[in-house]
């Protein structure tokens, strides 16, 4: 769609001529690197959700690994709209934040009764749905539907706000109205299949943290490349704080025993087995099984504590 709104300025003109060559390199290295997920060429929108939310603040590496998985158990939106909250959750085993397995549960039961089964055409529509943000969207727009619609995740971010801006830093320097201006106006119509995952690919390959502008093929089209040749570094994003004795790790130790557990779990028995596992005290564990909890995540019920919040 065409950008509407202000545009931003820029450390080095857009001329079509660079604009031109960008996505003419961008493509032409994507050609020899490109990665045969199945998502990509299923032409399946539900492959493409469960893709696209399983690639949510997870790596590429391990998002196949969970893809693979979790369509050998739910094939189909139908199967995976019959299932329960725990089937999803022990299908999700610990791939990291679980929510986005009730996420894609839920979507499924609101698409099988709400939309007959097919995942909508229409973005908005799409946003509506648990878990289905401005990315997913898009990746369910392109890769399933063939629909051209600009993704934005980190990788783009990164590879945008430094060609166009030249930030080393984006995702901590250049706004979200300069970064959707940014994939709006280099998308190249009618490439969107090709175009997103090109800049998602060459963004963990070749512009990660540390880029090797030296080997980049866009580096003489690239504002940052000279500021990162001239010696200068990208400030770290923050890191994520320390696992060991952390509330995820309290979290991830509950999830584990209920989804290896055949049924409901003595709540006592579980968070003194927890407590012990992890050397902290009960109150720590308790704090972490009221969040889980809160999060649909778990439940008490009369037995015990149990996978899933009763879906």
């Amino acid at each position: 769609m065409a950008w509407r709104g202000e545009e931003p300025s820029l450390p080095r003109r857009l001329s079509p001529q660079r604009l031109g060559a960008i996505r003419r390199r961008l493509l032409d290295w994507y050609a020899e690197h490109e990665q045969p997920f199945p998502w990509r060429e299923a032409r399946n929108p539900y492959a493409a959700l469960v893709a696209a939310v399983a690639a949510q603040q997870t790596q590429i590496s391990r998002v196949l690994e969970i893809y693979e998985r979790w369509m050998t158990a739910f094939p189909t939106i139908e199967s995976l709209a019959a299932s329960s909250d725990a089937d999803a959750l022990r299908v999700w085993d610990r791939a990291g934040y679980p929510r986005r397995a009730l996420y894609l549960h839920r979507t499924a039961q609101i698409v099988c009764e709400e939309y007959g089964g097919a995942l909508p055409t229409d973005r908005a529509a799409l946003e509506s749905l648990p878990g289905v943000g401005p990315f997913t969207a898009a990746i369910v727009l392109n890769f399933g539907h063939g629909i051209d619609a600009a993704a934005i995740d980190t990788n783009i971010v990164r590879v945008l706000g430094r060609v166009l801006f030249g930030s080393l830093q984006p995702a901590l320097e250049v706004s979200a109205h300069d970064v959707r201006w940014a994939t709006e106006r280099l998308l190249p119509r009618g490439e969107a299949k090709r175009w997103n995952p090109a800049l998602m690919d060459f963004g963990a390959s070749v512009c990660g943290p540390k880029p090797s502008c030296a080997a980049c093929p866009l580096a003489t089209l690239c504002a940052a490349a000279p500021r990162f040749l001239g010696g200068e570094q990208a400030s770290a994003v923050r890191a994520q704080g320390r696992f060991k004795g952390s509330q995820r790790e309290l979290r991830g130790l509950i999830m584990s025993y209920l989804r290896t557990s055949d049924g409901p779990i003595d709540r006592d028995d579980l968070i003194a087995q927890a407590a012990r596992m992890a050397h902290v005290k009960r109150s720590r564990v308790i704090l972490a099984e009221r969040s889980l909890i809160s999060d649909g995540l778990i439940q008490l019920t009369p037995a015990g504590l149990s996978l899933g919040g009763g879906a």
